[in-house]
């Protein structure tokens, strides 16, 4: 048995809705199911922007953030859903009633940490325990396993045998992995992984059961590692990524791939130290990384190029905020007082509506109204963010604190008194 490390007493998974919009429409319009379709947003231009893509379109080419027109260039039988409008904007109500439902099966399972509309944590730590008392030593069959992978195995696998289906390779895989677990050392990593992985199954099943979605799902002991093995054997399957199979996943493993490193301190890992692949940062020592990046960054980056992360799943199944927004790129840039108070009034309209239900639902309210824009200065767009109290779910006033939070803010040149 290879050394226990640091955190290796947590089971983390994170399950994450598959193409969840396209889900949605197809089981509300079954003729989509097996079909290239995506879900648009505003047709009026290029036939609209598509925000989410079946499996069998992406075989294609098409991808989000593409025009309509531009994608039935490349799948011509390509089906479109659009996304409800309005007050002149996308509705998205039916979608997050959707997560609503999904949500609702996986908390039945184990603690359950919202991360988006599609996709949530999951702290398995103490179901695991409960189920290893249950089985009492007994071997786990790889038929409670039926769409787990096992990153890093088989062993043995060569590019010789690459015409071997994946779905082969999957169960030679598994079969190996259960073949070397230490069933009756119940304080195993690995076994309680493996139960971890087998509890998902049970869970991803009653998720399609009860609301007709699939979903995909990583499992591993902590969260930045569970969200990278979600995504490696898309759709509809789970992976398992143990401990000691982490030095092989870092060392060709993009740096930008990780949670927390996609954006500006990712970039700077890889401007400042020179690498591409998070295995490349074992190299450096605690007190190099610290140097560079700060005492916070540089011992995370130490820690999390070894695979070993603490961040807690935090037990939340509702969202943190309520928001909604609409974009108004190039000419279509508001420009008059009039403008911007008619648009203020929709949205809050909306955001009344979702907050009173929100408050019926859940027994909170919200205390805080955040106003978030973007304006046109002299050569680029710059964001700001103005808060203010909230003290009444009415639309009017709302929308008349919003636009006291943002009038001194006016770039178009147009006096707002």
């Amino acid at each position: 048995m290879a050394t226990n490390y640091p955190g290796q007493d947590r089971v983390v998974a994170l399950v994450d809705m598959d193409c969840f919009f396209v889900q949605v429409e197809q089981r509300q319009n079954p003729h989509l199911r097996n079909k290239p379709c995506a879900v648009v947003q505003y047709k009026s231009w290029k036939g609209g922007g598509i925000i989410a893509v079946s499996y069998e379109a992406r075989a294609f080419g098409v991808t989000r953030n593409m025009w309509a027109d531009d994608a039935k260039k490349l799948c011509p039988d390509l089906l479109l859903a659009q996304v409800r409008e309005s007050r002149g904007k996308a509705n998205l109500t039916k979608y997050r009633e959707a997560s609503v439902e999904v949500m609702e099966v996986m908390s039945r399972f184990a603690v359950i940490e919202r991360a988006s509309i599609d996709e949530a944590y999951v702290d398995l730590t103490s179901a695991v325990q409960e189920r290893l008392q249950k089985l009492q030593g007994q071997p786990i069959s790889a038929d409670l396993l039926p769409t787990t992978y096992i990153e890093g195995l088989p062993h043995g696998f060569t590019t010789a045998e690459g015409t071997i289906q994946k779905e082969e390779i999957r169960k030679q895989g598994l079969l190996q992995w259960l073949d070397n677990l230490q069933i009756g050392h119940t304080a195993s990593p690995d076994l309680q992984l493996t139960v971890g992985a087998v509890i998902v199954e049970e869970m991803r099943a009653a998720i399609e059961r009860q609301t007709s979605f699939q979903c995909s799902a990583g499992i591993s002991h902590n969260k930045v590692l569970a969200k990278l093995a979600c995504g490696l054997n898309k759709p509809n399957r789970q992976t398992l990524v143990s401990h000691g199979s982490v030095p092989q996943l870092f060392s060709q493993m993009p740096i930008s791939k990780i949670r927390s490193l996609g954006g500006k301190l990712g970039a700077s890992v890889i401007e400042i130290l020179g690498v591409e692949y998070m295995g490349e940062l074992t190299q450096f020592s605690e007190s190099q990384l610290q140097s560079h990046f700060g005492e916070k960054n540089g011992s995370w980056l130490y820690a999390m190029c070894r695979g070993i992360e603490h961040d807690p799943v935090k037990p939340r199944q509702l969202p943190k905020t309520i928001g909604c927004s609409k974009n108004f790129p190039g000419k279509t840039a508001l420009a008059t007082r009039e403008q911007v108070q008619w648009w203020l009034l929709q949205l809050a309209h909306e955001l009344e509506e979702r907050l009173t239900k929100d408050r019926n639902d859940n027994d909170r309210v919200a205390t805080q109204l955040t106003v978030s824009i973007r304006v046109q200065g002299d050569k680029r767009l710059s964001s700001l963010r103005r808060c203010c109290a909230l003290t009444h779910y009415d639309a009017h006033k709302m929308s008349h604190s919003a636009f006291a939070a943002i009038r001194n803010c006016n770039t178009s040149g147009v006096k707002t008194e």
